[in-house]
């Protein structure tokens, strides 16, 4: 599980660590900041967050986006409470694969400085993705899973063809091109990971920022993410929806997808899916 938080927190997580001098002793005040490593979720992945709560403890709470309104659903975990940050801190060390291992072993030097935690910060995870969880978790905090099914569209007068029909199954991997901080650049593990699944990394620019994105549709190579994540599955609420593109992705692989029988069969699926779901399976996590 260590190197699936990993992932997941590298992906989508946070660090608040309060300010401190290593050489100064500890305050007999405690500081108005707790330190506290924060992982952020879609609000339909809570059944899993509290799953999390009761194994590992710390707190959920609903945070909006100031720009988009959108919510999200916050796991914090901090000194305070029976489980302290000590003991996620002790299971994702060692696991970490992004220069965000940085804001990580901060927070150990100041577990190590206030509450002489005896842990020791370790470098970057080197091994092969194939060999743990933590592409997964990294995949469940920014992948997404799509299916694309444009209709024949033709003019009614003329029969002129405005639209060919289109299927295609895909998945996508961004992560932020931050230039003026290379500190917490991506394109290291990006690289990483375009590679694995036999891909070019490339630039995308959307919503006025640019992004690495890992974009992956050739069958052949979707395979190679199908195999991983048959080994190392998904954890949050989109596992549901990489279940259903996984049946799109066998219509497509056995090319039956452009049987009427198919195209039923992906419609009700891309009807269903990603925004569009209302209905979700837990038993994955029980």
């Amino acid at each position: 599980m260590g190197s699936y938080l990993s992932g997941l927190w590298e992906g989508s997580g946070h660090i608040i660590l309060p300010k401190h001098n290593e050489q100064a002793p500890l305050p007999k005040v405690r500081p108005k900041v707790e330190p506290c490593l924060a992982i952020t979720f879609c609000p339909a992945s809570q059944p899993l967050v509290e799953r999390f709560v009761e194994k590992y403890g710390g707190t959920v709470s609903v945070s909006r986006s100031s720009k988009t309104k959108e919510k999200a659903i916050v796991w914090t975990i901090s000194a305070k409470g029976t489980f302290s940050i000590l003991n996620i801190v002790k299971l994702m060390n060692g696991f970490l694969r992004t220069p965000k291992i940085y804001e990580f072993n901060q927070l150990i030097s100041y577990l190590n400085d206030k509450l002489n935690a005896g842990a020791r910060a370790q470098s970057i995870d080197l091994s092969f993705l194939s060999d743990n969880y933590w592409l997964a978790g990294f995949i469940d905090a920014s992948g997404g899973f799509k299916l694309r099914y444009t209709l024949l569209r033709a003019q009614h007068n003329t029969g002129k063809v405005l639209s060919k029909e289109r299927i295609e199954v895909r998945f996508v991997l961004e992560q932020p091109l931050l230039k003026s901080r290379p500190t917490k650049g991506a394109f290291s593990i990006m690289k990483s990971i375009a590679d694995y699944l036999s891909v070019n990394l490339k630039v995308s620019h959307h919503n006025d920022k640019d992004f690495w994105i890992v974009e992956v549709s050739s069958i052949t190579k979707l395979q190679i993410l199908v195999d991983y994540l048959d080994t190392y599955p998904l954890l949050t609420a989109k596992f549901n929806d990489y279940n259903d593109w996984l049946k799109a992705f066998n219509l497509v692989k056995a090319n039956k997808h452009l049987t009427e029988s198919g195209k039923s069969v992906l419609l009700n699926i891309k009807s269903n899916m990603n925004n569009k779901r209302t209905v979700f399976d837990w038993s994955h996590i029980k």
